[in-house]
């Protein structure tokens, strides 16, 4: 959950559902004057059962999930507690690789996730961005917290990264604490591929992004058994 703000639309309160499938839905409050209310019957990491909301065709090819529909909560939606789902929802993991080759393109037109284990990391401090939105009559510099960081899969493939904003600030307290003491898996959910050629190739797409230091649960990290041992190994020597 978290809340928007666009020169076109002005003030909003934006959703990420997924169910049970790992099927994931961008809702969105389509009366700003009722987010408070959403706000108080949404909370993350509950699960709810939804009804009487509008589903909206997504027209834009750069959109929030793989589904080219999303949900508009409406003043006749209602909430009410549906029973925990407690087993593991699939992610949308993409090899390294195929950002490469080009097999996901560059701009793709959704989020995906993305796990590897921190390479390096780059403190750009702040600088401008011109992809901050910022009205015709405001000269003010549009500038945020940017850190470039590089992701390693077990192939050796690597992920040029760039995380902006409040997001980057957390990332860079994470850095500090526990970056240099050891092997650090890093999990990058909803984040957005923008080519393979260039310095970066995936950043986060705002608010919906998230990261992840050394994720709970084998069923994620299963596969980054032999680079762990290669790591320890080299720590050995």
């Amino acid at each position: 959950m978290w809340w928007t703000l666009t020169l076109e639309s002005g003030e909003g309160l934006s959703f990420l559902f997924v169910d049970d499938e790992g099927t994931r839905m961008h809702a969105f409050v389509d009366n700003f004057y009722h987010g408070k209310k959403f706000k108080g019957l949404l909370q993350e990491g509950q699960w709810k059962m939804i009804t009487g909301f509008k589903v909206l065709i997504v027209e834009k090819e750069i959109r929030m999930t793989k589904e080219r529909k999303e949900i508009a909560l409406t003043i006749e939606t209602q909430v009410d507690d549906a029973e925990p789902f407690h087993g593991f929802i699939p992610l949308d993991l993409i090899p390294f690789q195929d950002v490469q080759n080009g097999m996901v393109h560059g701009g793709t037109s959704y989020t995906r996730d993305f796990l590897g284990v921190i390479d390096s990391v780059q403190d750009l401090g702040v600088i401008e961005d011109d992809s901050i939105p910022r009205n015709r009559h405001n000269n003010d510099p549009k500038t945020t917290t940017m850190i470039n960081f590089v992701l390693q899969d077990n192939d050796g493939y690597h992920l040029r990264c760039r995380v902006k904003g409040p997001l980057a600030n957390w990332f860079k307290r994470y850095w500090l604490i526990y970056g240099e003491s050891g092997t650090i898996i890093c999990l990058l959910t909803n984040w957005r591929v923008v080519g393979r050629d260039g310095a970066i190739q995936v950043e986060d797409a705002g608010d919906v992004s998230t990261f992840e230091y050394d994720p709970d649960g084998r069923d994620k990290v299963e596969h980054f058994t032999n680079v762990l041992l290669e790591y320890d190994e080299m720590s050995d020597q």
